[in-house]
């Protein structure tokens, strides 16, 4: 990825982040594919790391979406810094009846209008105590999809920890 290191004026890193709000205020799975370039690297915690927008629509936009179909991300805050831009956000759902809330922030790194890299900060665990500690959540979360992605992120770490 060779992407310039040009400063991007405020109002472009503003208007970014009101495009960021508002896709996930639906959220809308379109939108945010919009923020992104078509060869966006993603890094995130709980799944590996994913290239392009279509592996990212498959691999864990959609599979999220089907579980957590409320899923909410609301800007807390955010700066930008030359071409990159970080945002702070405040996630909520509903899992098993019951509400599911967290917060993270996302670091992107914009070429133009979109973001060719991303990657996400956040603490997994309490999402996963709640997958784990919810089993009338467990057929949802197998039918979403999302277990395969998790279940090869944990076999990764749990070999990486082996061999280190």
């Amino acid at each position: 990825m060779n992407v310039s290191a040009a400063a991007i004026p405020d109002r472009d890193a503003a208007r970014f982040v009101e495009r960021f709000g508002d896709a996930w205020a639906g959220p809308h799975p379109e939108a945010l594919f919009d923020l992104l370039h078509p060869e966006v690297r993603l890094l995130q915690p709980i799944f590996g790391p994913t290239t392009g927008r279509a592996a990212a629509d498959g691999g864990f936009v959609r599979p999220l979406l089907r579980f957590l179909p409320d899923l909410r991300l609301r800007v807390a805050r955010w700066s930008a810094v030359g071409d990159v831009v970080f945002i702070e956000w405040n996630a909520s759902a509903t899992l098993a009846g019951r509400p599911l809330r967290w917060s993270g922030v996302d670091r992107f790194l914009l070429a133009g209008e979109r973001a060719i890299e991303r990657v996400a900060y956040f603490d997994a665990l309490p999402l996963f105590m709640a997958v784990l500690l919810r089993p009338s959540c467990w057929p949802a979360f197998r039918r979403s999809g999302l277990w395969r992605s998790w279940r090869t992120m944990l076999v990764s770490h749990a070999g990486a920890r082996r061999t280190s």
